[in-house]
């Protein structure tokens, strides 16, 4: 396969740090992989967590053979496996370095592994989204790890007379994590089979929750547009609405 790629993050309107971490490889025997990761800014060294998670997963894609991996559930299982791998390394980290027990991050990848099979693994609530080009749609492949999506209605009716959620705003309530990748993290790993052709575009949360899609649509579809200028113009979008986090999106278009 082919691949055209950019890589874009910005440390945003608010934020002191940048605690996104991204990267796009390919191996020696036709495989790639993009991944995403964002540090949790309300925790101790999300900088690190972003990076460790992002460096780590890629080292070891990068030594894996993928050749006899012929069933789904062989890709399935080895990305299971190394995501709980750089879980093992991330708290070994940590019980060297007291202070980033409590780090965390979100991580969205899409492993590429034929003309005929992509694979997605999202935990947290960065995005991995495709673009359905015939319908001028965003395709939204990964589902948010939050309040919201895993407690039914009868529970969040009950939620609402909880002390914390009084204390925050609705919005941001149900935005809170119920899974992340750190050493004091609850963890699940959701994997989803895509079709690897076409324009992948994965996102933190500061540009996705801040940004209209029908404008991301038509930014992406502009073919007299440079892909660089596409990814620069949806961050400055989300900057524009007043996005409160870090930014990242990578952009793939894969043939």
């Amino acid at each position: 396969m082919k691949f055209k790629t950019v890589q874009l993050t910005d440390i945003g309107n608010y934020r002191k740090s940048n605690q996104d971490y991204l990267d796009f490889t390919e191996n020696k025997t036709g495989q790639a992989l993009g991944i995403v990761c964002d540090g949790m800014g309300g925790h101790a060294s999300g900088d690190i967590a972003s990076k460790m998670a992002v460096t780590n997963f890629v080292s070891i894609f990068k030594k894996t053979n993928f050749t006899k991996m012929t069933g789904s559930e062989d890709i399935h299982s080895w990305l299971r496996r190394t995501v709980n791998e750089v879980l093992e390394i991330m708290i070994k980290y940590a019980n060297s370095h007291k202070e980033t027990l409590d780090m965390g991050t979100t991580l969205t990848a899409v492993l590429f592994v034929d003309e005929e099979r992509a694979f997605v693994v999202n935990v947290g609530d960065s995005r991995t989204y495709k673009l359905d080009e015939e319908n001028e749609a965003l395709n939204q492949i990964t589902m948010d790890q939050n309040l919201e999506n895993t407690t039914n209605e009868k529970e969040k009716e009950a939620a609402k007379n909880t002390i914390l959620f009084q204390r925050m705003t609705e919005q941001t309530f149900w935005k809170v994590l119920t899974s992340a990748l750190g050493p004091k993290k609850q963890l699940k790993i959701d994997i989803y089979d895509v079709k690897p052709q076409g324009t992948w575009i994965l996102t933190t949360d500061g540009v996705h929750d801040y940004v209209d899609e029908e404008l991301v649509v038509a930014t992406l579809l502009n073919e007299k547009m440079k892909q660089k200028r596409k990814g620069q113009l949806i961050i400055e979008d989300a900057k524009d609405n007043m996005s409160t986090d870090n930014l990242s999106i990578l952009l793939i278009e894969a043939e």
